[in-house]
């Protein structure tokens, strides 16, 4: 039911904004065109951003691979298919980023152990102490 009133809700907004006549129409059409315009040109008018925006996505492409690589071998693992692929040579891909800044694929893949038998005191001696309540609450 809540999803009848949401379609109708969008539905009424979509209305009301479509135009009414001829002249309204050719608005929109001229706005529309200005905007694809606009983003069309968009490189050639800022060539330092729009560099920086393809090096900034090839980083987050070559870490979703990254990430998607990690999961289906961790997938393979658990499902028992790692055998088969363990004998293929993995792709390797370039990275863009020094040597010691790589994160290691062994690292993510081994849990962290946590020792819940020691000790997670960490109160000083000061934090200890009983807060002053004041005159008031000592004779009560």
């Amino acid at each position: 039911m809540l999803f009848l009133i949401r379609a109708a809700f969008w539905l009424m907004i979509i209305v009301l904004l479509l135009p009414t006549d001829d002249r309204q129409r050719s608005e929109v059409y001229g706005t529309a065109q200005a905007a694809v315009n606009d983003v069309a040109s968009f490189c050639d008018r800022n060539p330092e951003t729009c560099a920086r925006g393809k090096d900034a996505f090839a980083v987050f492409v070559q870490k979703a691979e990254f990430g998607a690589r990690m999961l289906m071998d961790l997938v393979q693992n658990k499902t028992g298919a790692g055998a088969a692929a363990d004998t293929a040579e993995p792709t390797r891909l370039e990275s863009p980023l020094p040597e010691m800044q790589r994160p290691d694929a062994a690292a993510f893949a081994k849990p962290i152990r946590f020792d819940m038998n020691a000790s997670q005191d960490t109160l000083n001696p000061e934090d200890r102490e009983e807060a002053w309540s004041g005159p008031d609450s000592a004779g009560t």
